[in-house]
């Protein structure tokens, strides 16, 4: 519940940081004048409404850093001081030492708040860059995979002779445990022993990463049939996959299935508009459409404003051990309002800890998968709803 009414307040700072300068300027003016007005309606200093000075101070302190809280705190200092009765009804002036000493805590107050905006926009900018780094990464990883006969022909094989095959890991409403959805993943009976992600990039640079994807949807529809009636069926697909024409044909003897296309962050998009007219087309077929990987990087958020995607899936380098980190914790509850005021449902993956199902049942994100919940593996999936609504798993 703490989450909710902390919301408003966050989301005011973060719109107070954004104005112009001239602006942050006037709003601290007129909230030291205010101040004034109200300890001096008051009574003047006897009362304690003079704690009212530190709104402007720390207000000061955000756009501004030290210095603004500083001049802020002394500004205040001078109006509450030798400008402000001790007693408005008998004009009793305040000691001297009464109002410095009241000055040194408004100075203090100042330039605590500076100290802390500035170190909380360091951590800010330091997690950026550690983000930009790891995206940076994948990149090269990516670029890194060369054309390889050996593998290619390894692609080849696992096509025609089908040496994979597909698992489901289940994804619950966060609010009563309710079974929502199903990724359907691959995994590859074929060596070398390697994670599915290794093979999808070797057929893409084989020219066959389209034709193994299709196969493994397909895979996965088919082993769909047994989920119950209003469960939902994801599964993953390239830009490549998703603009052409080859995947309405798949998906066309399942229409009475509940489908959600999951494009991935880290996916290179050349033609969004091309793109977003592949995407309408499923729309009309009754698929949604989901944003995978959001956390993971940047593209995602081109991905999210571009496709304007039913579903937000948040990476696991955002959500896990979220409880008290500075910075990634922010940055989710923005997306969750995000996906509220856009009517669209966040899908949190990677929940592995009954603290991180606690953080994200507070932030009040939709559904959520992970291994606390369920591991992915064949159908029937098993009922989790224990686990979320606090009985045990």
């Amino acid at each position: 519940m703490a989450d909710r009414h902390q919301d408003p307040i966050a989301r005011a700072a973060v719109r107070f940081v954004g104005l112009p300068t001239s602006v942050h300027a006037l709003v601290i003016v007129v909230l030291l004048g205010l101040s004034w007005v109200i300890v001096y309606a008051a009574g003047g200093t006897r009362t304690a409404f003079p704690h009212v000075f530190y709104f402007p101070i720390v207000f000061a302190a955000l756009p501004f850093g030290v210095t603004g809280g500083a001049i802020a705190a002394v500004a205040a200092t001078v109006l509450c001081g030798p400008v402000m009765p001790l007693d408005v009804a008998t004009g009793e002036t305040q000691a001297v030492a009464n109002w410095l000493i009241r000055g040194g805590f408004f100075l203090a107050v100042g330039i605590a708040s500076g100290v802390s905006t500035a170190t909380l926009q360091r951590r800010f900018a330091v997690g950026l860059n550690e983000q930009l780094a790891h995206e940076l990464a994948l990149a090269v990883d990516t670029r890194a995979v060369s054309d390889d006969g050996e593998w290619n022909e390894r692609v080849r094989d696992v096509l025609d002779h089908g040496r994979f095959h597909p698992v489901f890991q289940p994804i619950y409403a966060l609010d009563d445990g309710r079974l929502l959805a199903v990724e359907a993943l691959t995994r590859f009976d074929a060596e070398p022993q390697q994670p599915p992600n290794v093979w999808f990039t070797h057929a893409a640079h084989a020219g066959l990463g389209i034709e193994l994807e299709l196969a493994a949807i397909d895979a996965a529809l088919a082993a769909s049939r047994t989920l119950p009636d209003g469960v939902a069926l994801t599964f993953n697909a390239s830009p490549a996959t998703l603009g052409g024409p080859r995947l309405a044909e798949v998906i066309a003897p399942y229409s009475a299935r509940r489908l959600i296309a999951e494009v991935t962050e880290h996916a290179i998009v050349d033609d969004y508009p091309a793109l977003a007219l592949a995407v309408g087309e499923l729309r009309r077929a009754g698929v949604a459409i989901a944003v995978d990987d959001t956390g993971a990087g940047f593209a995602s958020l081109r991905h999210i404003v571009r496709l304007k995607p039913d579903y937000i899936k948040l990476d696991t380098s955002l959500t896990q051990n979220l409880q008290n980190d500075p910075v990634r914790r922010p940055l989710a509850e923005s997306l969750v309002q995000f996906a509220r005021r856009t009517n669209t449902s966040i899908i949190v993956e990677g929940i592995e800890t009954s603290a991180d199902l606690s953080t994200w049942r507070g932030l009040r994100a939709h559904a959520g998968q992970g291994f606390y919940l369920g591991y992915p593996d064949g159908l029937p999936v098993a009922r989790r709803a224990g686990a979320i609504n606090g009985k045990g798993r």
